[in-house]
């Protein structure tokens, strides 16, 4: 699956030794998809990949991701681990941050504006009106 977003969290590396007795290291990256509703996306980056990628704060990216389900103690989790990380052109800007063409030319970051429909004089002759307002 792939994402496109700004990276917003870096957490520090954590590292250890799997059962097997090799060394791994993990970092978590949080990256935010712009939108209406903008998401969040939490996702971890595995041993050479860390240096490989260099993501940091701030960088726009597209990232590749696996998404897969473990039980631990009777609990299920959900692991997202990306496989490739690519820097965006930073002057060059995402499709959910290109402005988007309306009907009559209206831009999607402009406000939307209502217009009235002009209504032709309503002639009541000689009849009174008995309401009340």
């Amino acid at each position: 699956m792939k994402l496109e977003g700004k990276i917003i969290v870096a957490q520090p590396i954590q590292s250890g030794v799997s059962k097997n007795g090799n060394n791994w290291q993990r970092q978590d990256f949080v990256l935010e998809i712009p939108g209406q509703y903008p998401k969040k996306v939490a996702f971890s980056v595995m041993n050479s990949n860390i240096q490989n990628f260099g993501l940091a704060v701030g960088q726009d990216v597209d990232i590749e991701i696996d998404i897969n389900a473990n039980e631990w103690q009777g609990k299920w989790f959900n692991s997202i681990t990306c496989w490739k990380a690519t820097l965006r052109n930073p002057g060059q800007p995402t499709a959910a941050q290109q402005p988007q063409t309306y009907y009559h030319g209206a831009s999607s970051t402009a406000a939307p504006v209502q217009t009235a429909i002009p209504q032709p004089p309503v002639d009541f002759g000689e009849q009174k009106d008995d309401l009340p307002f």
